[in-house]
This record gives structure tokens, C-alpha cells and sequence, in this order.
């Protein structure tokens, strides 16, 4: 029955072990206009059968922007869980602050705190700065790249030493409109630590946007993590597939 269970979480949105690298370029409103944007999302679903199944969701994202400032506030709630089993149990929340220099080079600080108990994590802090990059913009296609420092500290699960850890984290993405209803985002990041390159993380994050009405939207995103030195018995390789209806406000 324990299989049955899984099958329906899938049918019903969600097959992952969530990664753990935020897809920040995803979650930019693209809009030249100054003032607020944001988008919400909530979702709850209750199954019984043999088990109680149940998954709950909220997601939010706020930003302000003016002619050179971008203040940007992301916030995410996942629990899908059966009996005393935890599929998904994660919450994270995102602070950013951009400011234009020039029409090719932004600067960018951030800092989150996230935790994830599938993956092991009780907490998870992390604070950086660095340059953001638009390398190509021609037409409807636009290439930006990214690097930044990065203070990390995490405390695992089960009782497990805190670490403290130094690392760069850069990216690269495209983002191409191909039409006024769809849109198509990859990003590549790669965070390795300073002191220990063998030790890193590799993400790839591929999404479909399609744009339902003025203020629906449709989202599919398929993300694949490599973590080099992951928390004991937790693989290197995790992936998610993801959909979700997205309700844009306040443009």
C-alpha cells in the first residue's frame, strides 16, 4: 500500500526529493515597471483509502523595484506526509537586494534559512554578495551569469556536528520568450567550497512557463542536484518534477 501511496503523490503533482539550491531566476518577475509584483500559491489536498494521505503547500513572493533597487522576498511551505511517513516536509525562506550599476553589471546580496527533514537538514543559514551579468540580450532572448561569496551554516539531523563553510556560487541561465504564452528558463549553478573544491554542488534547473491568462500561469520545472559530499545516507544525485498553477498579482 506503501507504493500505491507514492503513486498517487505523483499523479497528483509531485515526484522529487526536493534540491537544495534556490532557482533565484526563476522566481524574478520580469517587469520594467517600478512599484510592487508578486505571485501566491496554495495548495492542500486530502486522500484516504487504506492510509491518510495529506499535502499542504504555500508559497509566496513579494518584490519592490525602483529605477535602480530590486528588493525581492521569496517564502515556501511543502508537507506531504502518510501516517508517520514524511515525503516531503520543507520550508524556506529567501531575502535579496539588487542595485543596478550599470545597464550590463548589478550587485546582489542575499541571505536565507531554509530546512528540509527528508534531506536531513533541521537548519540551513546562508548570507553572500556578488555581480550579476547581462552577457546577451537579442530579442526575446536574454543570457545572464553570476557569482557571488557565500557564508553557509548548516546543522544536520540525528544529532550530527554543525558545519561552517565558505563557498563560491556562480551561475549562468538563459531565459527565451518564444512566444507572448511561453517562456523557457535554464539555469546552471555551481557551488563549490573555497578551502575544499572537491566539495561542491552542481544544479541544473530547466522550466516551462506558460501563461494562461493575464494573471494565471502554468508552470512545469524539472531540477537535478549533484552533491558532492551529501549528508550520510542521503544520494548524491536528487531531482524533482514539479507543476503548479501560479497566480500573479499586484503588476
Amino acid at each position: 500500500m506503501r507504493h500505491i501511496c507514492i503513486a498517487v503523490i505523483f499523479l497528483i503533482s509531485v515526484l522529487k526529493i526536493s534540491a537544495q539550491v534556490l532557482n533565484i531566476e526563476r522566481e524574478r518577475i520580469k517587469t520594467d515597471t517600478v512599484g510592487w509584483s508578486g505571485t501566491g500559491t496554495v495548495t492542500f489536498d486530502l486522500i484516504k483509502n487504506t492510509k491518510q494521505l495529506t499535502k499542504a503547500g504555500l508559497g509566496l513572493h513579494v518584490q519592490y523595484k525602483t529605477e535602480r533597487s530590486l528588493y525581492l522576498a521569496l517564502s515556501d511551505y511543502e508537507l506531504i506526509k502518510t501516517g508517520a511517513d514524511d515525503f516531503s516536509n520543507k520550508g524556506m525562506q529567501h531575502l535579496r537586494y539588487n542595485y543596478k550599476l550599470t545597464n550590463f553589471v548589478t550587485l546582489e546580496a542575499f541571505t536565507q534559512a531554509q530546512f528540509n527533514k527528508v534531506l536531513q537538514i533541521d537548519f540551513r543559514g546562508l548570507a553572500g554578495a556578488g555581480p550579476r551579468f547581462k552577457l546577451l540580450v537579442v530579442n526575446q532572448f536574454r543570457i545572464y551569469a553570476g557569482t557571488a561569496y557565500m557564508f553557509e551554516y548548516e546543522k544536520p539531523s540525528g544529532g550530527l556536528d554543525p558545519e561552517y563553510n565558505h563557498r563560491l556560487s556562480s551561475y549562468l541561465s538563459f531565459t527565451f520568450r518564444i512566444s507572448d504564452n511561453l517562456t523557457v528558463i535554464n539555469n546552471s549553478y555551481y557551488q563549490p567550497r573555497f578551502e575544499l573544491l572537491s566539495d561542491y554542488r552542481l544544479s541544473h534547473n530547466l522550466d516551462l512557463l506558460f501563461k494562461i491568462s493575464r494573471n494565471l500561469s502554468y508552470s512545469l520545472a524539472l531540477e537535478h542536484l549533484t552533491d558532492s559530499h551529501p549528508i550520510e545516507g542521503i544520494p548524491k544525485q536528487v531531482y524533482s518534477l514539479k507543476n503548479k498553477l501560479v497566480i500573479d498579482f499586484g503588476k
